[in-house]
């Protein structure tokens, strides 16, 4: 192979890499603004119903290796506790004993429930 083949080559494997990155990034973004929409949904329900919630960005890992961050929920005294089929990043509580429950949340802050992306590409 000439130089100049390889030249070739590389410039188009570099730019077929860059041509994939922005197609992940592109749908790294729309999976990060729906499962967000989700938990400010679950979050506005809860609100609506008088219920406290908090929210606790992931500040430390990519998303997919450790969530978006965490919701947390206080249920109303008294009421049963059963675990709801609801991902691992949404947790009800039943009292504030907890310790780093995030940024409390009201309907007038559901945007704050966020994430940074992180561009790896």
């Amino acid at each position: 192979m000439k130089p100049s083949e390889v030249e070739q080559t590389i410039h188009l494997l570099e730019n077929e890499w860059k041509d994939t990155c922005r197609l992940l990034d592109e749908q790294e973004r729309a999976l990060v603004e729906t499962y967000l929409r989700f938990l400010r949904n679950v979050a506005g329900v809860c609100l609506k119903r008088g219920w406290r919630v908090w929210f606790r960005p992931n500040q430390v890992v990519h998303w997919g290796e450790g969530g978006f961050g965490w919701l947390s929920i206080l249920l109303p005294a008294g009421e049963p506790t059963e675990l709801p089929d609801l991902p691992g990043e949404i947790r009800f509580i039943t009292d504030l004993s907890e310790e780093r429950l995030g940024e409390e949340i009201t309907l007038a802050t559901l945007e704050r429930i966020t994430y940074k992306s992180d561009h790896w590409l």
